[in-house]
């Protein structure tokens, strides 16, 4: 299985986003939630990244998760038809599709931690993480199509993206007794 080495994506980007160190750590300069895309869309295969908390201030709700080209990209991601996320505070966390908030689960962030998101079109699911382990059940299944990696943030958070990992243990151990 191949692994996909990606940065964010200036070009698809809400103008409120600021990037730095190679397109792989951004922020925003709006106190208003805004979208940015990764380069690299998916639409089969098992695919895993992480997004480390670089910065965490006021406790905002960063979201993190996959989208389509066509996201909205000046509202949380989630708010649409468009995306399928995860947006945290520092307590808790919960699952957005198409403006519906289901699921949650305490456990947030912090300054720091480590947010991951597992797309496998095997299985058509999108899982989370925070730090290494799973975070609430299964976020949605049905996923197909052009996916694209998407989070959404305002100035009081900044993150930096990790790709070309491996599928984590917490994944690949459940995968295996359910199979």
């Amino acid at each position: 299985m191949g692994v996909a080495w990606f940065a964010f994506d200036p070009g698809s980007a809400h103008s409120d986003i600021i990037f730095s160190n190679d397109n792989l750590t951004v922020t925003c300069n709006s106190y208003d939630d805004r979208v940015v895309l990764g380069k690299t869309g998916f639409s089969k295969g098992v695919h895993y990244w992480e997004l480390t908390i670089d910065r965490y201030d006021n406790h905002p709700d960063p979201a993190f998760g996959v989208a389509r080209i066509e996201v909205m990209k000046d509202v949380m991601l989630g708010k649409d038809d468009k995306a399928w996320a995860m947006y945290v505070d520092n307590n808790r966390s919960w699952f957005m599709h198409n403006n519906s908030h289901t699921n949650r689960t305490e456990g947030g962030i912090t300054k720091g931690a480590t947010v991951g998101v597992l797309l496998d079109f095997t299985r058509r699911t999108l899982t989370f993480s925070i730090n290494e382990e799973q975070q609430g059940p299964v976020a949605f299944e049905s996923m197909e199509g052009l996916l694209f990696p998407a989070v959404s943030l305002n100035r009081n958070v900044q993150v930096t993206l990790h790709t070309g990992l491996p599928i984590p243990g917490f994944y690949t151990s459940r995968a295996s007794i359910q199979s």
